[in-house]
């Protein structure tokens, strides 16, 4: 005869687990718009992936408006919301951690203290990093200290990375020509710590008008993506977290690589165009 389990004790505490937690996704938040991590949760959701959101600053929306309201996370609240995934056991559940805007350099400094106890305990979680600064169109809109920070303390805490052209040369400070300026530069990145480098709108100059470029480089490949370049409003901004949530949900996925970063590049690149179907000032992120 097979036992059978004996019921719970009414009234008795039931045994609670950590809920499960795929990603945890550091970046800002804001209340209009579509752009970190609300542009970022929608991409994870509809594939399949139970994320986390953290911010770094709380924005009424970004600061390419007229008005804007709100500001960074305070460090003490920021230390608190990393000190809290702990407690909660999110980080020994969490598959990985995505970074994107940070709102001040002490938010650097505090993941530069968290990150490397968590990658000692979890050596299987993934960090992925896109060093949010600026643009060829908008210059550097963070703090100047950030790219300091960016530099000497979390590329080698990074397994991958996502900058942007401007954003690698300023990583490696210069200017760079061409896409074999471009493999070069995210090779000497990887010299410091991370697997791959994937740079968005690579060598813009050198693109065939029209299309963008992606360069996927490791130690030992690289390859190049081209996809349409879309004209869209100058107030719509995000691609860079949609293109980073995209890509970390094919990698958790199993898919390889270049073949993420393709599809992640044609996820954007609908995005755009469905933006620009709804004459839209704000990313059109589907849910």
């Amino acid at each position: 005869m097979t036992a059978l389990s004996a019921a719970p004790t009414p009234g008795a505490a039931l045994p609670a687990y950590t809920a499960q937690v795929d990603i945890v996704s550091i970046q800002s938040q804001v209340v209009y718009g579509y752009v970190g991590n609300n542009a970022a949760m929608p991409v994870f959701r509809r594939a399949g992936l139970r994320a986390i959101a953290v911010p770094t600053v709380i924005l009424s929306n970004t600061p390419h408006y007229p008005t804007l309201h709100g500001g960074a996370v305070p460090l003490d609240w920021f230390e608190g919301l990393l000190k809290g995934l702990d407690e909660r056991g999110v980080t020994k559940v969490a598959r990985a951690v995505v970074c994107g805007y940070l709102g001040q350099p002490g938010q650097a400094d505090l993941l530069a203290r968290w990150l490397p106890a968590l990658r000692a305990a979890r050596p299987d979680l993934r960090v992925h990093i896109d060093p949010v600064m600026g643009d060829r169109n908008d210059g550097l809109y963070v703090d100047a200290g950030l790219v300091a920070q960016y530099r000497g303390l979390l590329v080698p805490l990074a397994d991958g990375m996502t900058p942007n052209h401007f954003e690698l040369e300023l990583l490696v400070g210069r200017a760079l020509a061409s896409i074999d300026d471009v493999v070069a530069a995210a090779r000497a990145l990887i010299a410091q710590g991370p697997e791959w480098i994937v740079v968005t709108s690579a060598a813009p100059m050198a693109a065939t008008p029209g299309t963008l470029q992606l360069a996927v480089v490791t130690r030992d490949k690289a390859s190049i993506v081209t996809h349409p370049e879309i004209a869209i409003p100058p107030s719509v901004h995000g691609t860079g977290d949609v293109f980073m949530a995209s890509l970390t949900a094919r990698l958790l996925t199993g898919q390889d690589l270049p073949d993420a970063a393709r599809e992640a590049a044609a996820q954007v690149t609908a995005t755009l165009e469905r933006t620009r179907e709804l004459a839209w000032e704000e990313l059109a992120v589907e849910d």
